[in-house]
């Protein structure tokens, strides 16, 4: 199926850089070392896109007591370690952009400073122009916040933007803002994407290009 758009809007971790995987691999190897093992299911259904005080807050509940201090730092400097020397686009991310000729915007929980430093690294500042993360909003996603207000700076409706996201945090920020969702599940599993909320799952970009009508 070809999905009708006037905008669409992009989740960056895990969509647009391939950054998910290197931090559920941190996180799922810290909490290891405090005493707490997650399998996959619950890795993606709590913390995977959610922020990091959220997820600090759910690591501490499921763990029955609070982490470390320095946990939050620490995790912070392992991730950027990673990302510093080795960074790339989900592979046939550009090739994506570069055919897309609606209005485009980022909705990210990821704070500004990682944001642009991630975008930078793979040189698509200049095309995501349009973009905003979880200090530009009162509530990240799940709340449909971010979602919301990208389609207000690109000034199309919500119910006419499409969102491509990819966490179960994500999928429903894009749902509960009105707006129809396109998963990738590359990693993901689209079962639990589709429970989310998402109207269709996608496991390449040239699929998504597709469903986009490009």
């Amino acid at each position: 199926m070809t999905y009708s758009y006037k905008a669409i809007i992009f989740d960056c971790d895990g969509v647009i850089v391939d950054t998910e995987t290197i931090s559920n691999t941190i996180l799922k190897s810290m909490l290891s070392e405090c005493g707490l093992e997650l399998d996959d299911e619950t890795l993606h259904a709590k913390f995977t896109g959610f922020t990091n005080q959220e997820n600090l807050i759910n690591a501490e509940k499921l763990l029955g007591r609070p982490l470390p201090a320095n946990f939050d730092e620490d995790y912070r400097q392992r991730f950027h370690a990673v990302i510093e020397a080795d960074l790339d686009p989900i592979k046939g991310v550009r090739d994506l952009l570069n055919k897309i000729t609606m209005p485009i915007a980022m909705a990210t929980n990821a704070r500004r400073k990682e944001m642009d430093f991630k975008l930078n690294k793979i040189q698509l500042a200049e095309r995501f122009s349009t973009r905003f993360c979880v200090e530009d909003v009162e509530n990240g996603k799940p709340a449909p916040d971010l979602y919301l207000k990208a389609a207000k700076a690109l000034n199309v409706a919500p119910e006419d933007c499409l969102v491509i996201e990819d966490s179960i945090a994500g999928i429903t920020a894009g749902r509960a803002a009105g707006m129809r969702v396109l998963a990738f599940s590359e990693t993901l599993d689209a079962n639990m994407q589709t429970a989310a909320g998402a109207t269709e799952c996608f496991h390449t970009m040239k699929e998504l290009e597709g469903l986009l009508g490009i």
